[in-house]
């Protein structure tokens, strides 16, 4: 397990350093999105973005330590959320909203169309959008941090110090954000409502029942996926049709998520869903992907930011520099 680790660290930094240098080295047409790199929304955005082949500049927010919600951030998005895209003088906040905003502006030749031109196509694709987008990826992400026992193998970066920081600070953000609205006047009402919806959310994912129903919304989704899938007579379509669509960008990161927090084996592992399986396998070999999902090298370098476990990320650092070399030559030999 030692050296698969070592392994996939050195493999994957050159990708991941690849990425970043050609994030930061390409001034693109104006565009600069606001965001947090584990982000759900952000994510979704992201993926869009290399769909369509549109080169951006990327402002990481850290929310971590509260970045969004310093007064700079505020101006641009009240909410403190990410993600947000900048175009020019133009803000647009909701990761929904970016999105649109990206296909109505920049749909042509260099840049592909992620909605269906057909009628029937796109009415199919706007009905699953909509399914898909009414799940929340955080409420699963920190409902599966209230009940471990749901879930199977929890993947990078939601190991488990870092599920029990996240808890911690999920309980108390209620009250911090309150304390925000009382420090930033300007912005009282909207903080204070978005309060109010965090503490119902904690209501939800505490309670073990209420949150298994609403991972059986989810599994109801995942049915008109799969039956969606097994329908069509090309094995190499996406979920609407050959082409990619917005519908694809929701439904990548819904398995994604899904993934990651330990719920693959309750939705498509072991034979439950087929169609789902292979699509999640095809979608993870797009370079919109891979382009958007962090590598290991970006989760040891969040893991030293979690205080619980800094010793055991650096650890890992050093030993991955000091012996990166040898175990890459190794690694090349075997595969």
């Amino acid at each position: 397990m030692g050296r698969f680790l070592l392994c996939y660290i050195v493999l994957s930094s050159t990708t991941f350093l690849n990425i970043m240098a050609s994030s930061s080295s390409e001034n693109g047409n104006g565009l600069l999105l606001y965001l947090h790199n584990y982000s759900f929304y952000a994510q979704k955005v992201m993926i869009a973005l290399f769909e369509k082949k549109l080169p951006f500049k990327q402002s990481a927010v850290d929310i971590t330590s509260g970045e969004n919600y310093k007064p700079w951030f505020l101006e641009i998005n009240p909410r403190g959320e990410v993600p947000v895209l900048k175009d020019g003088v133009k803000i647009i906040p909701d990761s929904g909203r970016i999105i649109d905003y990206l296909e109505d502006n920049f749909s042509n030749g260099d840049h592909p169309r992620l909605i269906p031109q057909d009628p029937v196509q796109k009415q199919k694709m706007n009905n699953f959008r909509e399914m898909i987008d009414r799940i929340n990826g955080n409420i699963v992400t920190i409902g599966t941090f209230y009940h471990p026992d749901l879930a199977q193998n929890q993947k990078y970066p939601f190991i488990a110090p870092v599920r029990k920081v996240m808890k911690a600070d999920f309980e108390k953000n209620g009250e911090k954000l309150r304390k925000i609205a009382e420090e930033n006047p300007k912005y009282k009402d909207v903080l204070i409502q978005k309060a109010e919806a965090s503490e119902k959310t904690r209501e939800l994912v505490a309670n073990k029942e209420s949150f298994i129903k609403y991972l059986d919304q989810v599994d109801e989704t995942l049915s008109a996926v799969e039956s969606e899938l097994t329908s069509h007579s090309d094995p190499e379509s996406w979920l609407i049709s050959k082409e990619f669509t917005i519908a694809d960008v929701g439904l990548t990161m819904l398995l994604e998520r899904l993934n990651l927090v330990g719920l693959a084996h309750r939705y498509w592992e072991a034979g439950v869903r087929p169609q789902v399986t292979d699509y999640f396998k095809r979608v993870q070999l797009r370079e919109s992907y891979k382009n958007t999902i962090p590598g290991m090298m970006f989760h040891i370098k969040a893991l030293v930011g979690f205080k619980v476990i800094a010793g055991i990320g650096l650890a890992l650092i050093l030993v991955g520099l000091g012996g990166g070399f040898i175990i890459w030559k190794r690694c090349t030999k075997s595969s």
